[in-house]
Protein backbone atom coordinates (compact mmCIF):
# COMPACT_ATOMS: atom_id res chain seq x y z
CA UNK A 1 0.00 0.00 0.00
CA UNK A 2 1.19 3.52 -0.74
CA UNK A 3 2.72 5.26 2.30
CA UNK A 4 0.21 8.11 1.97
CA UNK A 5 -2.73 5.70 2.18
CA UNK A 6 -1.66 4.13 5.48
CA UNK A 7 -3.52 5.14 8.64
CA UNK A 8 -0.88 4.29 11.26
CA UNK A 9 -1.18 4.83 15.00
CA UNK A 10 0.43 8.29 15.00
CA UNK A 11 -1.77 9.48 12.14
CA UNK A 12 -4.85 8.11 13.92
CA UNK A 13 -3.77 9.82 17.15
CA UNK A 14 -3.54 13.21 15.39
CA UNK A 15 -6.97 12.64 13.82
CA UNK A 16 -8.50 11.79 17.24
CA UNK A 17 -6.94 14.90 18.80
CA UNK A 18 -8.42 17.17 16.14
CA UNK A 19 -11.78 15.36 16.30
CA UNK A 20 -12.23 15.35 20.08
CA UNK A 21 -10.10 18.29 21.29
CA UNK A 22 -10.78 20.66 18.37
CA UNK A 23 -7.07 21.42 18.26
CA UNK A 24 -5.57 22.58 14.95
CA UNK A 25 -2.16 24.03 15.75
CA UNK A 26 0.68 21.58 14.89
CA UNK A 27 2.84 22.73 17.82
CA UNK A 28 0.01 22.26 20.33
CA UNK A 29 -0.88 18.91 18.77
CA UNK A 30 2.73 17.81 19.14
CA UNK A 31 2.72 18.78 22.82
CA UNK A 32 -0.66 17.16 23.44
CA UNK A 33 0.38 13.88 21.81
CA UNK A 34 4.05 13.92 22.87
CA UNK A 35 5.11 13.78 19.22
CA UNK A 36 7.68 15.78 17.25
CA UNK A 37 6.35 18.54 15.02
CA UNK A 38 7.70 16.87 11.87
CA UNK A 39 5.66 13.73 12.65
CA UNK A 40 2.53 15.81 13.22
CA UNK A 41 3.03 17.65 9.92
CA UNK A 42 3.39 14.36 8.05
CA UNK A 43 0.27 13.00 9.74
CA UNK A 44 -1.69 16.14 8.77
CA UNK A 45 -0.57 15.70 5.17
CA UNK A 46 -1.68 12.06 5.10
CA UNK A 47 -5.03 12.89 6.71
CA UNK A 48 -5.67 15.64 4.17
CA UNK A 49 -4.88 13.31 1.25
CA UNK A 50 -7.14 10.67 2.80
CA UNK A 51 -9.93 13.31 2.96
CA UNK A 52 -10.17 12.90 6.75
CA UNK A 53 -9.43 16.61 7.22
CA UNK A 54 -11.17 19.51 5.49
CA UNK A 55 -10.80 23.32 5.59
CA UNK A 56 -12.52 24.87 8.60
CA UNK A 57 -15.14 27.54 7.97
CA UNK A 58 -15.05 28.76 11.57
CA UNK A 59 -11.27 29.18 11.60
CA UNK A 60 -10.11 29.99 8.04
CA UNK A 61 -6.66 28.66 7.27
CA UNK A 62 -6.99 25.69 9.62
CA UNK A 63 -8.32 22.16 9.19
CA UNK A 64 -11.22 20.37 10.86
CA UNK A 65 -11.81 16.66 11.27
CA UNK A 66 -14.31 15.03 8.91
CA UNK A 67 -17.02 12.87 10.50
CA UNK A 68 -15.49 9.37 10.92
CA UNK A 69 -18.44 7.70 9.18
CA UNK A 70 -17.98 9.82 6.08
CA UNK A 71 -14.22 9.44 6.30
CA UNK A 72 -14.59 5.66 6.39
CA UNK A 73 -16.65 5.66 3.20
CA UNK A 74 -14.11 7.87 1.41
CA UNK A 75 -11.21 5.74 2.65
CA UNK A 76 -12.85 2.48 1.59
CA UNK A 77 -13.63 3.86 -1.87
CA UNK A 78 -10.03 4.99 -2.23
CA UNK A 79 -8.77 1.53 -1.23
CA UNK A 80 -11.13 -0.11 -3.72
CA UNK A 81 -9.92 2.19 -6.51
CA UNK A 82 -6.28 1.45 -5.66
CA UNK A 83 -7.00 -2.29 -5.58
CA UNK A 84 -8.66 -2.12 -9.00
CA UNK A 85 -5.69 -0.19 -10.43
CA UNK A 86 -3.25 -2.67 -8.90
CA UNK A 87 -5.18 -5.61 -10.33
CA UNK A 88 -5.12 -3.97 -13.75
CA UNK A 89 -1.33 -3.55 -13.58
CA UNK A 90 -0.94 -7.18 -12.50
CA UNK A 91 -3.07 -8.32 -15.43
CA UNK A 92 -1.06 -6.19 -17.87
CA UNK A 93 2.20 -7.64 -16.55
CA UNK A 94 0.76 -11.16 -16.66
CA UNK A 95 -0.34 -10.69 -20.27
CA UNK A 96 3.08 -9.30 -21.27
CA UNK A 97 4.95 -12.18 -19.63
CA UNK A 98 2.54 -14.75 -21.06
CA UNK A 99 3.12 -13.34 -24.55
CA UNK A 100 6.88 -13.49 -24.00
CA UNK A 101 6.66 -17.10 -22.80
CA UNK A 102 4.54 -18.09 -25.80
CA UNK A 103 6.97 -16.40 -28.19
CA UNK A 104 9.94 -18.13 -26.57
CA UNK A 105 8.25 -21.54 -26.66
CA UNK A 106 7.16 -21.19 -30.28
CA UNK A 107 10.60 -20.18 -31.49
CA UNK A 108 12.47 -22.73 -29.39
CA UNK A 109 15.17 -20.14 -28.73
CA UNK A 110 15.65 -16.62 -27.35
CA UNK A 111 14.60 -13.70 -29.49
CA UNK A 112 18.19 -12.64 -30.19
CA UNK A 113 17.22 -11.75 -33.75
CA UNK A 114 15.10 -9.00 -32.23
CA UNK A 115 18.04 -7.57 -30.29
CA UNK A 116 20.64 -5.40 -32.01
CA UNK A 117 23.94 -4.46 -30.40
CA UNK A 118 25.37 -1.05 -31.34
CA UNK A 119 29.06 -0.56 -30.63
CA UNK A 120 29.98 2.92 -31.86
CA UNK A 121 28.60 6.46 -31.90
CA UNK A 122 27.75 6.50 -35.62
CA UNK A 123 25.70 3.30 -35.46
CA UNK A 124 23.86 4.52 -32.37
CA UNK A 125 23.02 7.87 -33.98
CA UNK A 126 21.84 6.24 -37.22
CA UNK A 127 19.44 3.99 -35.31
CA UNK A 128 18.24 6.80 -33.04
CA UNK A 129 17.56 9.04 -36.04
CA UNK A 130 15.53 6.28 -37.71
CA UNK A 131 13.56 5.69 -34.51
CA UNK A 132 12.89 9.41 -34.07
CA UNK A 133 11.49 9.66 -37.60
CA UNK A 134 9.33 6.55 -37.15
CA UNK A 135 7.86 7.64 -33.78
CA UNK A 136 4.14 8.36 -34.12
CA UNK A 137 2.65 8.52 -30.62
CA UNK A 138 5.03 8.69 -27.68
CA UNK A 139 8.73 8.90 -26.79
CA UNK A 140 9.79 7.96 -23.25
CA UNK A 141 13.29 8.41 -21.82
CA UNK A 142 15.50 8.10 -18.74
CA UNK A 143 18.26 10.75 -18.77
CA UNK A 144 20.97 10.20 -16.15
CA UNK A 145 23.13 13.31 -15.81
CA UNK A 146 26.30 13.53 -17.88
CA UNK A 147 25.34 11.57 -20.98
CA UNK A 148 24.26 14.43 -23.23
CA UNK A 149 26.71 16.58 -25.17
CA UNK A 150 25.97 19.90 -26.85
CA UNK A 151 26.75 18.28 -30.19
CA UNK A 152 24.26 15.43 -29.69
CA UNK A 153 21.59 17.81 -28.44
CA UNK A 154 21.94 20.14 -31.43
CA UNK A 155 21.87 17.17 -33.82
CA UNK A 156 18.71 15.81 -32.21
CA UNK A 157 16.67 19.02 -31.97
CA UNK A 158 15.42 19.03 -35.58
CA UNK A 159 14.27 15.43 -35.09
CA UNK A 160 12.48 16.39 -31.87
CA UNK A 161 10.86 19.41 -33.51
CA UNK A 162 9.51 17.30 -36.38
CA UNK A 163 8.20 14.71 -33.93
CA UNK A 164 6.50 17.42 -31.85
CA UNK A 165 4.90 18.79 -35.03
CA UNK A 166 3.50 15.30 -35.73
CA UNK A 167 1.89 15.32 -32.29
CA UNK A 168 4.33 12.95 -30.59
CA UNK A 169 4.10 13.10 -26.80
CA UNK A 170 7.47 13.34 -25.03
CA UNK A 171 7.86 12.20 -21.41
CA UNK A 172 11.33 12.28 -19.87
CA UNK A 173 12.78 11.65 -16.40
CA UNK A 174 16.04 13.26 -15.32
CA UNK A 175 17.98 12.94 -12.08
CA UNK A 176 17.20 15.44 -9.32
CA UNK A 177 20.82 16.59 -9.69
CA UNK A 178 20.15 17.80 -13.26
CA UNK A 179 20.62 21.35 -11.93
CA UNK A 180 24.33 20.59 -11.63
CA UNK A 181 24.70 19.73 -15.34
CA UNK A 182 24.38 22.88 -17.47
CA UNK A 183 24.03 21.07 -20.80
CA UNK A 184 21.46 18.51 -19.66
CA UNK A 185 19.48 21.10 -17.68
CA UNK A 186 19.33 23.39 -20.71
CA UNK A 187 18.01 20.58 -22.90
CA UNK A 188 15.37 19.64 -20.30
CA UNK A 189 14.15 23.24 -20.13
CA UNK A 190 14.12 23.49 -23.95
CA UNK A 191 11.89 20.41 -24.15
CA UNK A 192 9.65 21.64 -21.31
CA UNK A 193 9.10 24.94 -23.12
CA UNK A 194 7.72 22.91 -26.04
CA UNK A 195 5.07 21.17 -23.93
CA UNK A 196 7.10 18.04 -23.22
CA UNK A 197 6.46 16.50 -19.81
CA UNK A 198 9.60 16.54 -17.66
CA UNK A 199 10.02 14.96 -14.23
CA UNK A 200 12.97 14.19 -11.98
CA UNK A 201 13.88 11.27 -9.72
CA UNK A 202 16.60 10.84 -7.07
CA UNK A 203 17.99 7.83 -9.00
CA UNK A 204 17.58 6.17 -12.40
CA UNK A 205 18.54 2.59 -13.31
CA UNK A 206 19.96 3.24 -16.79
CA UNK A 207 19.89 5.45 -19.89
CA UNK A 208 16.77 4.40 -21.76
CA UNK A 209 14.72 5.43 -24.80
CA UNK A 210 11.36 3.89 -25.69
CA UNK A 211 9.60 4.63 -28.97
CA UNK A 212 5.88 3.85 -29.06
CA UNK A 213 5.57 0.11 -28.36
CA UNK A 214 7.99 -0.85 -31.10
CA UNK A 215 11.52 -0.30 -29.79
CA UNK A 216 13.57 0.26 -26.64
CA UNK A 217 17.21 1.35 -26.53
CA UNK A 218 19.38 0.77 -23.44
CA UNK A 219 22.70 2.65 -23.52
CA UNK A 220 25.97 1.88 -21.80
CA UNK A 221 26.60 -1.88 -21.85
CA UNK A 222 28.59 -3.40 -18.96
CA UNK A 223 32.18 -4.20 -19.89
CA UNK A 224 32.20 -1.99 -23.00
CA UNK A 225 34.98 0.59 -23.07
CA UNK A 226 33.39 2.89 -25.66
CA UNK A 227 29.84 4.02 -26.44
CA UNK A 228 27.45 1.08 -26.78
CA UNK A 229 23.74 0.28 -26.72
CA UNK A 230 21.22 -2.52 -27.13
CA UNK A 231 18.13 -2.04 -29.28
CA UNK A 232 15.17 -4.30 -28.47
CA UNK A 233 12.29 -4.72 -30.93
CA UNK A 234 10.56 -7.67 -29.25
CA UNK A 235 7.23 -6.25 -28.11
CA UNK A 236 7.11 -8.10 -24.76
CA UNK A 237 10.55 -6.70 -23.92
CA UNK A 238 9.47 -3.20 -24.97
CA UNK A 239 6.31 -3.51 -22.85
CA UNK A 240 8.41 -4.56 -19.87
CA UNK A 241 10.63 -1.49 -20.38
CA UNK A 242 7.54 0.71 -20.54
CA UNK A 243 6.31 -0.80 -17.26
CA UNK A 244 9.66 0.09 -15.69
CA UNK A 245 9.39 3.65 -17.01
CA UNK A 246 5.83 4.06 -15.70
CA UNK A 247 6.88 2.86 -12.25
CA UNK A 248 9.54 5.61 -12.05
CA UNK A 249 7.22 8.19 -13.67
CA UNK A 250 4.55 7.62 -11.02
CA UNK A 251 6.92 8.62 -8.22
CA UNK A 252 8.96 11.28 -10.05
CA UNK A 253 8.44 15.00 -9.37
CA UNK A 254 7.50 17.57 -12.05
CA UNK A 255 10.40 19.81 -13.06
CA UNK A 256 9.90 23.24 -11.40
CA UNK A 257 6.38 22.18 -10.36
CA UNK A 258 4.82 21.53 -6.94
CA UNK A 259 6.90 18.91 -5.18
CA UNK A 260 9.99 19.54 -7.34
CA UNK A 261 13.31 18.09 -6.12
CA UNK A 262 14.41 21.25 -4.35
CA UNK A 263 11.20 21.51 -2.35
CA UNK A 264 11.39 20.13 1.16
CA UNK A 265 9.08 17.36 2.30
CA UNK A 266 6.86 17.84 5.35
CA UNK A 267 9.73 16.81 7.67
CA UNK A 268 12.20 19.23 6.07
CA UNK A 269 14.08 16.77 3.82
CA UNK A 270 14.35 17.06 0.06
CA UNK A 271 13.72 13.88 -1.98
CA UNK A 272 17.45 13.79 -2.78
CA UNK A 273 18.40 13.97 0.92
CA UNK A 274 15.96 11.21 1.83
CA UNK A 275 17.25 8.99 -1.01
CA UNK A 276 20.83 9.59 0.11
CA UNK A 277 19.96 8.37 3.63
CA UNK A 278 18.13 5.34 2.21
CA UNK A 279 21.09 4.38 0.00
CA UNK A 280 23.60 4.74 2.83
CA UNK A 281 21.34 2.63 5.05
CA UNK A 282 21.70 -0.24 2.57
CA UNK A 283 25.48 -0.23 3.10
CA UNK A 284 26.57 1.49 -0.15
CA UNK A 285 29.83 3.42 -0.16
CA UNK A 286 30.03 7.18 -0.69
CA UNK A 287 31.23 6.60 -4.27
CA UNK A 288 28.29 4.31 -5.09
CA UNK A 289 25.75 6.69 -3.53
CA UNK A 290 27.20 9.67 -5.42
CA UNK A 291 27.00 7.76 -8.73
CA UNK A 292 23.39 6.75 -8.07
CA UNK A 293 22.41 10.35 -7.34
CA UNK A 294 24.44 11.82 -10.22
CA UNK A 295 26.51 14.06 -7.95
CA UNK A 296 30.17 14.26 -6.93
CA UNK A 297 31.53 12.46 -3.87
CA UNK A 298 32.44 15.78 -2.25
CA UNK A 299 28.85 16.97 -2.73
CA UNK A 300 27.50 13.72 -1.29
CA UNK A 301 29.72 14.04 1.78
CA UNK A 302 28.76 17.70 2.24
CA UNK A 303 25.04 16.83 2.17
CA UNK A 304 25.63 14.01 4.66
CA UNK A 305 27.58 16.31 6.98
CA UNK A 306 24.72 18.83 6.90
CA UNK A 307 22.20 16.08 7.69
CA UNK A 308 24.32 14.88 10.62
CA UNK A 309 24.43 18.44 11.97
CA UNK A 310 20.63 18.74 11.68
CA UNK A 311 20.24 15.41 13.45
CA UNK A 312 22.72 16.35 16.17
CA UNK A 313 24.68 13.17 15.40
CA UNK A 314 28.43 12.71 15.85
CA UNK A 315 28.63 9.57 13.69
CA UNK A 316 26.84 8.10 10.69
CA UNK A 317 25.53 5.24 12.82
CA UNK A 318 23.98 7.71 15.25
CA UNK A 319 22.60 9.69 12.29
CA UNK A 320 20.93 6.52 10.99
CA UNK A 321 19.37 5.86 14.39
CA UNK A 322 18.10 9.45 14.70
CA UNK A 323 16.80 9.50 11.11
CA UNK A 324 14.86 6.29 11.79
CA UNK A 325 13.40 7.65 15.02
CA UNK A 326 12.22 10.75 13.19
CA UNK A 327 10.78 8.54 10.42
CA UNK A 328 12.97 10.19 7.80
CA UNK A 329 13.79 6.73 6.44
Amino acid sequence: MDEVSSLDQETLAVYRAILFHKEHDPLKLAQLLDMNTCGVQEALGRLSQLSLLAPSRDSPGTLRAVNPSLGLKVLLQREQDELAARQQRIEQNRAALAALAAEYTASGRSSSDQTEQLDNVDDIRIRLEALAESCQRESLAFHPVGGLTEESIEAGRPLNERALARGVRFRSIYLDSVANDRVTKGHAQWMAERDSEIRTSPTLPMRLLIVDTTAAVVAGLPGQAGPSALLFSSQPVVLAMRALFEAYWEHAAPLHGPGHPGEALACGLTPQERKLLQLLATGLTDDAVARALGIGVRTERRIMAELMERLGASSRFEAGVQATRRQWI
